[in-house]
């Protein structure tokens, strides 16, 4: 089977083709050279002539966070503040921009799938990947909060954070994968993911803590993957604490996300080409 030539590719990829003839597709270090070709494509273009580059991943979450610690805490009463909020709101926006950008990750990479084969889960793991450095980069912007809020640091960070991470990096990984596979068969699934993640945001606790939740609908909140996660968080930046049961919750719903992302990809992957 000829290769096809590195014109036949999009800008940024094209540099790499011929180290991704079918006979070398599943090198690891291939698949490692083309997530990391990817990932710098995608942050050069969605920061492409920006003056402040990926500060502006950052205006999101300061920005809804300051809005709403006004609104719940000096407008209604609350006693929520901006600091409680920026715990949740950096690995939502994380959480968010990783799956919603996995999307059409296949959908829109159609040409390179029909044109050679190669290790596609690097796809939609390009995505989560570059999502997942502005989150590390914004980090010490939210340690600077938590810490001039009086809180910490603790020595539960040194294991808590990096648990905390992997396990969310899981989550985001399997769900990106299967969000990213299934779009390709039903379209729709792209617009959908607009109105669930609204109705999921709201759903998670970030507004609010799982403790305040009335006692008939705690079971809702545990039902959400994403609720253990940011109680986690919680628990590591702002009480000093091991997460404990979140922890393990958490790691059970990213240990299933991970295994149904990836088997879904499996089962369809063989079919992209066909259909997209």
């Amino acid at each position: 089977m000829a290769c096809a030539t590195p014109a036949a590719y999009p800008a940024g990829v094209g540099a790499l083709a011929p180290a991704f003839a079918p006979h070398r597709s599943r090198s690891a270090r291939n698949a490692l050279q083309l997530l990391q070709a990817l990932t710098a494509r995608d942050l050069k273009l969605r920061y492409q002539g920006s003056i402040f580059g990926w500060a502006w991943s950052l205006l999101r979450p300061l920005a809804l966070g300051g809005i709403l610690s006004f609104a719940l805490g000096s407008v209604l009463g609350t006693g929520i503040g901006a600091v409680f909020l920026l715990c949740g709101l950096f690995p939502w926006f994380w959480f968010q921009s990783s799956v919603q950008g996995s999307a059409t990750t296949f959908v829109g990479n159609g040409g390179l799938l029909r044109k050679v084969r190669f290790p596609r889960h690097v796809l939609p793991a390009s995505v989560v990947l570059g999502n997942t450095l502005q989150f590390l980069l914004a980090l010490p912007v939210l340690f600077a909060f938590v810490i001039g809020a009086g809180h910490g640091p603790s020595w539960t960070w040194i294991p808590g954070l990096p648990l905390m991470f992997v396990v969310q990096l899981a989550l985001v990984m399997g769900l990106s994968l299967f969000v990213a596979s299934v779009t390709v068969f039903f379209r729709d699934l792209e617009h959908l993911l607009d109105v669930g993640l609204t109705l999921v945001f709201y759903g998670t606790p970030i507004l609010y803590s799982l403790d305040r939740v009335p006692g008939r609908y705690e079971w809702v909140g545990w039902a959400n993957p994403l609720a253990p996660v940011m109680e986690g968080w919680r628990s590591v930046l702002l009480d000093g604490s091991l997460p404990g049961a979140h922890l393990l919750v958490a790691a059970g719903f990213a240990a299933v996300s991970l295994v149904a992302g990836w088997l879904t990809f499996r089962r369809l992957e063989d079919l992209f080409a066909d259909v997209v």
